[in-house]
């Protein structure tokens, strides 16, 4: 026959024993997910050790990159309407300049670039055939007063009007960190080249030469006579 008091002290034993056990489970599932959310931490890298090693990469050398390249024939200035008409005395005729735009090379980047070097590249990039692009600052020149001269028009019959055009290049570039820089710069170029000079008759193909049909449509108009 088993004492009371006995029991009681096997129950007490029993539940300490079932005690240490629940607290054992505890700390091993502690200890699993501490070490499984360690492995994840150390997998999935922070977005900030991302961003430096996406920098270095971009910042092995100072190479130039081009992205889009556009050329555009744009007009520069033009002269009045000249009308000669049939045996009209026109030996003497002075042809005026009117500026229509101002185009002047620059670079516009995000940080600083050495603007020769970034003309330069853009140059031998391009293979323009021994044509030189206008480099920063340099702006298409313009006739001065005596605009774009005199010229006989005897025997002439007809509209006509003095042109200046230009290849206008606008080109977007990445250049890589140079220097001391920790980041890539990006810009955008403005140069041109090819100035082209002429005259144009109202009425007739005005061919490919930059900024001549521009020309054409702003000056001679419906009422033009050929």
């Amino acid at each position: 026959m088993t004492r009371p008091g006995r029991k009681a002290a096997d129950r007490r034993a029993a539940g300490l024993r079932r005690a240490a056990v629940l607290a054992a489970t505890a700390l091993v599932a502690t200890a699993c997910t501490a070490s499984s959310q360690g492995k994840e931490a150390e997998a999935t890298p922070s977005p900030r050790s991302t961003a430096v090693s996406v920098a270095e990469r971009a910042c092995k050398n100072a190479r130039i990159h081009w992205g889009k390249i556009r050329t555009e024939g744009k007009l520069v200035a033009v002269s009045q309407l000249v009308r000669v008409k049939k045996g009209e005395s026109a030996a003497d005729i002075t042809f005026h300049a009117i500026p229509v735009r101002k185009v002047t090379a620059g670079v516009a980047a995000s940080g600083k670039v050495p603007a020769a070097s970034v003309f330069s590249s853009l140059e031998r990039h391009m293979s323009l055939g021994g044509k030189p692009l206008a480099h920063n600052g340099e702006s298409v020149p313009l006739p001065g007063a005596a605009g774009f001269g005199t010229a006989d028009m005897t025997g002439k019959t007809g509209d006509y009007l003095s042109v200046i055009g230009v290849q206008v290049v606008e080109a977007s570039f990445v250049q890589g960190c140079a220097g001391n820089e920790k980041t890539p710069v990006y810009g955008t170029v403005t140069t041109w080249y090819g100035k082209t000079q002429g005259m144009i008759k109202c009425g007739r193909d005005t061919g490919t030469s930059p900024g001549f049909r521009e020309a054409y449509d702003l000056v001679c108009g419906e009422d033009s006579q050929t």
